[in-house]
């Protein structure tokens, strides 16, 4: 009869190191993925020489704090206002019911109503919370349109949901080629 013995063998380390762990690399940096020595036709070197910044000559530059700032946009060069301030109600009820993420209407909200809007979801995400089951989506059933100014729309809006109807109104301004909902209000 053979007796084999058992030997312990220690577990191999299987996690990379982390980086503070990793010895340090005083490599010169190389362009791209091969390092070229060589000089271009025109005998200039393939690496660059880096000036110190306190050589770099600076240009003056004027200030421009208009640059950050909305540009306004005439109506012609938006789209037609009833069927986007529609498409829009649509969207933000559903945000405030829950069933889209508000962050989809950031770029299309002036930051005030995306606040408010965010703060409409937390609201229904806690009454919802006892309720998870959603009985119907709302749906927009008309859309009003006035507008006062070139490049302003002030929009109505008739929502239904469960066979009770709201009101949306919110105000749309032309801002950088698009409509920005800038005021809302949702009954």
């Amino acid at each position: 009869m053979t007796t084999s013995t058992l030997r312990r063998l220690p577990v191999p380390v299987c996690q990379p190191p982390y980086d503070d762990e990793l010895p340090e690399r005083r490599e010169l940096p190389t362009q791209g993925a091969l390092a070229l020595q060589f000089e271009l036709p025109s005998r200039l070197p393939v690496e660059p020489v880096v000036p110190h910044l306190s050589l770099v000559p600076t240009i003056p530059v004027e200030p421009d704090d208009d640059w950050a700032m909305p540009r306004h946009t005439p109506s012609a060069e938006l789209p037609e206002p009833k069927q986007w301030a529609g498409r829009l109600t649509q969207a933000v009820v559903e945000v405030i019911a829950g069933g889209r993420p508000a962050a989809q209407l950031v770029r299309w909200t002036s930051l005030d109503v995306y606040g408010q809007l965010q703060q409409a979801v937390g609201r229904a995400g806690r009454s919802a919370a006892s309720s998870r089951m959603r009985t119907s989506l709302a749906a927009v059933r008309s859309v009003h349109v006035s507008t006062p100014a070139d490049g302003v729309a002030e929009v109505c809006a008739v929502v239904e949901q469960d066979q009770r109807r709201r009101a949306v109104a919110m105000r749309l301004e032309g801002r950088d080629g698009r409509w920005q909902c800038t005021a809302l209000q949702v009954g």
